[in-house]
């Protein structure tokens, strides 16, 4: 609970105040709210308001709890703090079970141990009520000293146990080879603390010593971004249905998560049911066996001395779905032993002599996705070598993605040569040096591809975007699916200042190395459905929509301006014809790259300088996203539409309004505030819409005298009422540097953050008759202006003109938004040319929940939930509901 509202509040009639201003987002984070205590008289508390819970176990009784909601799939988190000291013969457990005898569980189980000895967590899984997948493990720190993460990812195609964000195991959904999963039943979260002296601890030998009771272990930290079922409730792995963040919907191990998973299973495991012949003398279950092409576990293979027991040998399958192993993912196609899998299917080298390169492709063809590849290039005297690494179909009507890395004399850069073909024709090269010398270590080489863009990156930095025009007639790659290839190879007859340098044979073999490749896309095979909406076993779907944000934008064109050599779009040579570049032209409303425009001066040319458009889909560019609407020159873009500023002087302020309307989505702005005595100012920041049932979220910055800090004031208007203001003083100078300041606007709530801070939350209460901002679309408005005769403290400290003129600067616009037009869908599920769109169902975790209590405790200094002088008839309906701020 926020503190403004606790401190006023004294008397019981006044109970539903107290309520009023909390601060949580939907799912989790106070034990109250979330759990039941179920067992164990007073031996179960919830302390500190909700935001700790205790177990304890003595001679008489343990204790438990369990959660309010059924959830089906999801994240859940809980922080614990086990039993400290000799606790030996009790059990610790956090899990979630359906009821009956058929129930599914997914299970953590802690057993206590003596003094100084490690306690052994126990993982298992039950589906139909049958459960024989056990798995234990020692764990990598004290679990007693402090509080630690235990997690469980549910989705419908694994289940995935982490402690401290750190994956110790994965469990498969094999229902396809007849294997049951946890799908169907609903699971509420349960956790308790008993006394299982007869078998616990060292098979029952070692027994509860009660002169140590009682035995206490801790909770807080909970947060379930999960699906709260109900009867006729959707939770699909698609079914966003109130949860935060939807990426557990997909979720599997990458690179890095199979690494750490090897080593907890190498060092800590103790048992795994995978391995244990004498428990399973016929064969290991075959839930066992994967149907997927999975990473194995070193754990399994070790101890099975027999052939006929090869389905175990596939037992404990921990794998992402895509990448990350050159062995099972990649196919050597020429060059003898030139090209070499080494370290375990972790790293491939191709080697290049005077007989021949050589040269590896996927196994995989891919039909949209992120391909990402670390790759070291040959050192030394390169010239006249080519690596090369790329996407491409077959045939005459090829489609192709390309990086070629073109080699030099030793001390001169390589040139990073890129293409896009479609349909069997390219001619779309740019070529760049790199910033840093690509022979010394690996650096990551990835390329995105949906059906809106290509963006090659290097280092995840975007040095080039490729648009789809299909609209107008240009040719896309979207129906053909392509193989990753690579190879390295001798072109001195092109590759090295036009063939003009010859590959030094004396250097050879020449070798460049590869490692940590991923392929976060869409996997191909006859009668796949891979659209951009499709996931189809993909790890995180963000790339489906991907396009580069302001700050993508900023390190597009730093790359472009520096290190671009070649770019086909200003090669009036080759293209004598501006016509040539017609079918180029990107109708969508997008940031012209700098390379393209500063050799073009003729009017004749226009069209080749909209030619290449590298663009950002929305924002970014002052020029491009806003109008001045008032005050003559009081208010000028600057830096090529990169700055905004507004001024005040005595006869007038200034201000200006985005040329789009919004219906949903995430505005960042950076502002720096009016500096020195700014009193009797007022700065503007705001979404609005028209008329006098208009809707409207704001920032209002009242200026103060030198060295008084600024009044940040929000509020939310809905069908024109407003009166729903929070003000807030700041934990830092807003005039000395820029500040972000953003607007989260989904279905669900409004979020104010500073500096991606949350300051307050306003959920739609719009089912107990509250309006909510869901239907008009809106404009984002700025200003500065002359409010002395109210706006601090109260009109007595009037506006110093002998300042004037005060500025207040912007830079930094972003609106990953739903753009409006009359007939779109901005629903929020609709990303209508979003580039991410997280924000249709964002809310506060417990990080967000925390900070936000920071801020509403330190540097609230209004909040209109708790102001009973102006609402004496009780506080507005939507501060009464304990979940809504």
């Amino acid at each position: 609970m926020s503190f403004s509202c606790s401190s006023i509040l004294s008397s019981t009639p006044l109970f539903a105040l107290l309520i009023a201003c909390l601060v949580g987002a939907s799912m989790g984070g106070d034990f109250f709210q979330d759990f039941d205590i179920t067992w164990g008289d007073h031996r179960a508390k919830i302390l500190n308001g909700g935001q700790l819970l205790t177990l304890s176990l003595d001679k008489d009784s343990g204790s438990g709890f369990r959660s309010k909601n059924e959830y089906l799939f999801g994240r859940i988190d809980m922080q614990i703090k086990l039993v400290s000291g000799n606790s030996a013969g009790t059990v610790t457990t956090f899990y979630l079970s359906s009821q009956g005898s058929t129930h599914d569980e997914i299970d953590f189980e802690f057993l206590g141990n003596v003094t100084g000895e490690p306690y052994i967590m126990h993982t298992n899984v039950f589906s139909q009520g049958k459960g024989n997948k056990e798995q234990q493990f020692h764990l990598w720190f004290d679990p007693t000293k402090a509080f630690h993460t235990y997690s469980i990812v549910w989705n419908q195609q694994r289940i995935i146990f982490l402690v401290d964000n750190i994956p110790i195991r994965v469990f498969h959904n094999s229902e396809s080879i007849g294997v049951p999963f946890p799908t169907k039943q609903p699971m509420r979260i349960y956790s308790s603390l008993w006394n299982a002296d007869d078998w616990a601890t060292r098979g029952g030998l070692v027994k509860t010593d009660w002169t140590q009771a009682p035995f206490t272990a801790s909770y807080r930290n909970f947060n379930a971004n999960a699906c709260v079922w109900s009867p006729g409730s959707s939770c699909t792995s698609t079914s966003p249905n109130s949860v935060q963040d939807s990426s557990w919907q997909v979720q599997v191990l990458d690179a890095s998560g199979r690494n750490r998973l090897r080593w907890v299973q190498q060092k800590y495991m103790i048992y795994n049911y995978c391995t244990d012949l004498k428990r399973f003398p016929q064969g290991i279950p075959a839930d066992n066996i994967s149907v997927r092409k999975a990473k194995m576990s070193l754990s399994c293979p070790s101890k099975l001395p027999s052939l006929l027991l090869f389905a175990s040998l596939l037992a404990c399958l921990v794998g992402a779905s895509m990448g990350g192993d050159f062995f099972q993912d990649f196919e050597i196609t020429w060059g003898d032993q030139r090209a070499k899998i080494l370290n375990g299917g972790q790293l491939l080298t191709l080697s290049l002599d005077k007989d021949s390169g050589s040269g590896f492709r996927s196994k995989n063809e891919y039909l949209f996705g992120r391909i990402d590849m670390q790759i070291k290039l040959v050192s030394g005297n390169s010239a006249g070598t080519v690596t090369t690494f790329y996407l491409s179909s077959q045939g005459s009507t090829h489609d192709e993605i390309d990086f070629e890395f073109l080699g030099n004399v030793t001390g001169e850069p390589y040139i990073m040569h890129t293409n896009v073909f479609s349909q069997g024709k390219g001619n779309k090269e740019q070529q760049f040096h790199l910033w840093f010398d690509p022979t010394k270590a690996f650096h990551t080489y990835s390329i995105v591809w949906n059906q809106q863009r290509i963006i090659f990156l290097v280092d995840n930095i975007p040095i080039r975007v490729f648009h789809n025009s299909e609209s107008i007639g240009v040719p896309f790659p979207t129906k053909q699916p392509m193989r990753i290839y690579s190879s390295l190879w001798n072109a001195d007859d092109w590759a090295t200042r036009g063939g003009l340098v010859k590959t030094d044979w004396t250097q050879a073999p020449f070798t460049a190395s590869y490692r940590n490749f991923k392929a976060n896309a869409c996997v191909w095979s006859p009668g796949s459905s891979c659209t951009s909406t499709s996931p189809n076993s993909v790890q995180d779907s963000s790339w489906q929509v991907q396009a580069l944000d302001a700050s993508g934008r900023s390190r597009l064109r730093w790359v472009q301006q520096k290190y671009m050599i070649y770019n086909y779009c200003t090669d009036l040579k080759r293209f004598p014809q501006a016509s040539t570049y017609i079918h180029l032209l990107v109708l969508e409303q997008e940031k012209m790259s700098f390379s393209c425009s500063i050799i073009l001066s003729s009017m004749p040319l226009f069209a080749l300088l909209i030619a290449c458009l590298v663009g950002a889909s929305k924002g970014g560019d002052f020029y491009q996203d806003f109008d001045i609407t008032w005050g003559d020159q009081r208010a000028k873009m600057l830096n090529g539409g990169q700055l905004l500023t507004l001024s005040l002087d005595k006869d007038s302020g200034s201000g200006f309004r985005s040329k789009n309307e919004y219906l949903f989505g995430r505005i960042d702005m950076q502002i720096k505030l009016v500096s020195g005595n700014s009193a009797g100012t007022v700065t503007t920041f705001y979404l609005s819409s028209q008329g006098s049932t208009h809707d409207e979220i704001d920032f209002e910055f009242l200026g103060n005298v030198t060295g008084e800090p600024y009044i940040m004031h929000t509020n939310v208007f809905s069908q024109g009422k407003g009166n729903k203001e929070q003000q807030f003083h700041l934990w830092f100078d807003p005039t000395k540097a820029f500040h972000t300041y953003s607007i989260v606007w989904n279905q669900q709530r409004i979020i104010f953050l500073v500096d991606n801070i949350p300051i307050r939350v306003f959920h739609n209460s719009e089912s107990i008759g509250v309006p909510f901002p869901t239907k008009q679309p809106m404009r984002i408005y700025s200003s500065l202006w002359n409010a002395d005769d109210w706006a601090t403290r109260g009109g007595l400290v009037k506006t110093d003109w002998t300042q004037a003129p005060f500025t207040a600067s912007y830079r930094n616009f972003n609106a990953n938004a739903c753009v409006w037009s009359p007939g779109s869908s901005c629903t929020s599920t609709s990303p209508n040319s979003v580039q991410d769109s997280t924000w249709q169902v964002q809310a506060l975790d417990a990080s967000g929940r925390n900070r936000l209590r920071w801020v509403q405790q330190k540097y609230m200094i209004y909040n209109y939930c708790t102001d009973l002088k102006r609402f004496p008839q009780g506080i507005p309906a939507e501060c009464k509901r304990s979940r809504f701020l």
